[in-house]
C-alpha cells in the first residue's frame, strides 16, 4: 500500500493520460472499497477517484467517470461520521463532477438539479452559476426547436393541403399560423432573458 502511494505522489496531477494509466494498473485496490475502512484511507481513495473522474471526463468517458462518482458518494457516506475536515470539500467536488458529466451527456435537466444543490453551498461560485444558466439555456433551445418544427410543419401543411383541410376556415388558418411565427420570433428573441438563477431557497 506504501509502495502505491508513493507512486500516486510521483504523478503529474495534470496529465489525465498518467491519472488513467495509474489508476488501471491498481484498479484492483481502489475497486475494492472494502479496503477504505478508516479515515485517512478513504480520504484518499476518493481523491483518487476524483482525478479518475476528471482524467476520464477528458477523454469523454462520461458513463465510466460517473460509475467512479457512485463509488465516491459511496465512500464519503462512510466519512460523513468521521469527522473529516476534508468531507464537505470532497462532497462538493463530487457533487460538481456529476454535474459535469450529466451537462456533456446532454441531460441537462438532471444536471441543474446538482447545480441547484451547488448554488445552495456557495451561491457566489460563478463556475455553479455558468453551468446553470447554460444548461437552461439548452433546454429552452430544445423546446423551442420543438416549436419552430411544429409552427413551420402548420405552416407547409397549411399552403399545401390548406384548401382541402381547412376548406371555409382558411382565413383563421392562416392568421393562426401568422401568429404563431410571431410568438415563435419573439420567443427566439428574448428568450434568454426568463432565463434566472434558482431562489436561494430552492434546498
Amino acid at each position: 500500500m506504501d509502495q502505491i502511494k508513493t507512486e500516486w505522489y510521483k504523478i503529474d496531477m495534470n496529465n489525465s493520460e498518467e491519472i488513467l494509466k495509474f489508476y488501471k494498473k491498481h484498479k484492483l485496490y481502489y475497486e475494492n472499497l472494502n479496503k477504505a475502512i478508516d479515515k485517512i484511507t478513504i480520504e484518499e481513495f476518493i481523491l483518487v477517484k476524483h482525478k479518475y473522474c476528471l482524467a476520464l471526463e477528458k477523454q469523454s468517458k462520461y458513463n465510466e467517470a460517473l460509475i467512479v462518482i457512485e463509488q465516491i458518494y459511496t465512500l464519503l457516506d462512510r466519512l460523513k461520521g468521521k469527522k473529516s475536515k476534508y468531507y464537505s470539500f470532497y462532497y462538493e467536488k463530487a457533487l460538481f463532477s456529476e454535474g459535469l458529466l450529466l451537462g456533456r451527456q446532454e441531460k441537462y435537466a438532471e444536471s441543474n438539479e446538482i447545480f441547484k444543490k451547488l448554488i445552495v453551498i456557495d451561491s457566489k461560485n460563478e463556475r455553479y452559476e455558468d453551468w446553470y444558466l447554460t444548461n437552461k439555456e439548452w433546454l429552452a433551445k430544445k423546446k423551442i426547436s420543438i416549436f419552430e418544427y411544429i409552427v413551420i410543419s402548420t405552416f407547409l401543411i397549411t399552403i399545401f393541403l390548406g384548401d382541402k383541410i381547412f376548406v371555409d376556415d382558411m382565413f383563421l388558418a392562416r392568421v393562426i399560423v401568422s401568429i404563431l411565427f410571431i410568438i415563435l420570433i419573439i420567443i427566439k428573441r428574448f428568450y434568454r432573458k426568463l432565463i434566472k438563477l434558482p431562489k436561494p431557497e430552492i434546498q
